[in-house]
């Protein structure tokens, strides 16, 4: 099946691909104009689709209140049903976060938490506690700011000239890239101790830590080794550096707890939120701030120096509710656990003998799998192969949308898919998703010459 050149106004990525019209969604599937259905496992672009596509409760919620209030003039106005859904939010997180912010997506959500980071400084008389500590190969949101904390080499290389070079970075935590022979307990030593030197080397200078739970895209549900981000917030309390959780992937369920730090022991200062918050039904985002920081900024007496022109409206806070209601009425969080384990071991069962697998990974319905040329000495695939790119592509011809992705090694180099399907996933589509994704990889591997986009796509039926 062929598909239509892309001939519109529309500004992309890349002006020569060929793209599938998606014309509708139930459930997990995507329906094209022509028939074709796709299992969308990746969540959108990326792990959005918590509640999957049609939710009729959720588009209930939006039209209703579109139209009794969607917005208000927030400098002059607070709305019941924002703060019923902040009563609500807030009883979903961990214990300690007492207040929240909305607005329009990840990368507001991240940028709001950093500067409320310096405010909280800054009020204390530390102004000169600018900098924020990211990591290598992560991704924190498409803004100057955002790119410039996160450390997504094939994102952020274009814009390098309007950074003001001011952030700091330190390697990911990835244990299956640990050097050959070294253990596990070494390892995060090694990584815990380059977080000491760094804040030995900036004394004074250092505002805010942030890091992804489980990285997504940048390295394909890389989680960390077993007590990294407990000895990480030890370093951030002793030297009162904030620490941002970029919870945008990996919330309101989609690792199998309410919110991905809470997988490893300890919590964030701060938990900067959005996609699954709203199922992908509207562009919302949240802060959620622990109290202690809360309470530094309330008895300054100064506001918090933010605002968007969506923040905290009644439109999204509808739906912000009614996406919770599903969530905890259908028992969806417990659901991406059990599915997840479920989907994890079809994947080794489906893809385990495969020779380019190097690893499956991740937590919940938040996994990866990373693809190499030599499963012996960990070896990538050379770069110009684009090898995820193909599967990419591949899969998509047996209906399976996936998101192929690099630079799992040295920040440029390596191939991995993040898999985010639905929370609302069932265990024969688990089934369906790794052999559907087996016989595109396949394919990738019987014609590693082939085409790497969507031009010789076909959908399945």
């Amino acid at each position: 099946m062929s598909y239509r050149v892309l001939n519109s106004q529309l500004i992309c990525a890349d002006y020569e691909r060929s793209y599938p019209w998606i014309v509708r969604g139930e459930g997990c599937w995507l329906f094209d104009d022509r028939g074709g259905r796709y299992l969308d496992a990746s969540g959108a672009t990326a792990a959005v689709t918590h509640l999957g596509h049609g939710n009729p409760r959720i588009a209930e919620a939006l039209a209703q209140q579109a139209r009794t209030l969607a917005v208000h003039p927030t400098h002059l106005f607070h709305s019941p049903i924002v703060e019923r859904y902040f009563e609500r939010l807030l009883a979903f997180a961990p214990s300690g976060f007492t207040r929240a912010w909305t607005i329009s997506g990840g990368t507001e959500a991240v940028e709001n938490a950093v500067k409320l980071a310096f405010q909280y400084h800054r009020v204390q008389g530390r102004g000169s506690r600018r900098r924020v500590i990211g990591r290598w190969s992560s991704y924190h949101g498409n803004s100057i700011l955002a790119l410039d904390i996160g450390g997504m080499v094939g994102r952020r290389s274009f814009y390098t000239d309007l950074m003001p070079e001011l952030h700091l970075h330190l390697s990911p935590c990835l244990p299956y890239r640990r050097p050959e022979g070294q253990s596990v307990q070494d390892y995060e030593d090694g990584l815990v101790e380059e977080l000491e030197r760094c804040v030995a080397q900036h004394p004074d200078q250092i505002a805010a830590f942030i890091a992804e739970p489980i990285v997504g895209s940048a390295l394909g549900a890389a989680g960390p080794t077993p007590t990294y981000f407990e000895r990480i917030a030890s370093i951030c309390r002793a030297h009162d550096i904030v620490m941002i959780a970029d919870e945008v992937m990996t919330g309101f369920g989609r690792t199998g707890k309410n919110f991905g730090c809470e997988h490893f022991g300890t919590h964030a200062d701060v938990l900067a939120c959005a996609k699954g918050i709203s199922g992908g039904y509207i562009p919302l985002g949240a802060l959620l701030v622990r109290d202690e920081i809360a309470q530094t900024l309330r008895e300054s007496g100064d506001p918090f120096f933010s605002g968007q022109t969506y923040s905290c409206i009644p439109l999204a806070a509808a739906v912000g509710i009614a996406v919770l209601d599903e969530i905890e009425g259908r028992g969806l969080v417990q659901n991406a656990a059990e599915t997840g384990d479920y989907l994890k071991q079809a994947l080794q069962d489906h893809l385990g003998d495969l020779p380019c697998i190097g690893e499956i990974r991740g937590r919940g319905l938040f996994l990866g799998v990373e693809f190499v040329a030599d499963r012996a000495t960990k070896e990538p695939f050379p770069s110009a192969l684009r090898f995820s790119k193909r599967v990419e592509a591949s899969a998509l011809r047996h209906g399976i949308a996936v998101l192929g992705a690099r630079g799992t090694v040295d920040r440029v180099g390596g191939d991995h898919l993040l898999l985010a399907p639905p929370l609302i996933l069932d265990r024969a589509e688990a089934d369906h998703l790794a052999r559907g994704l087996r016989a595109g990889i396949v394919d990738a591997l019987a014609d590693p010459g082939g085409p790497s986009d969507l031009d010789s796509a076909g959908a399945s039926r």
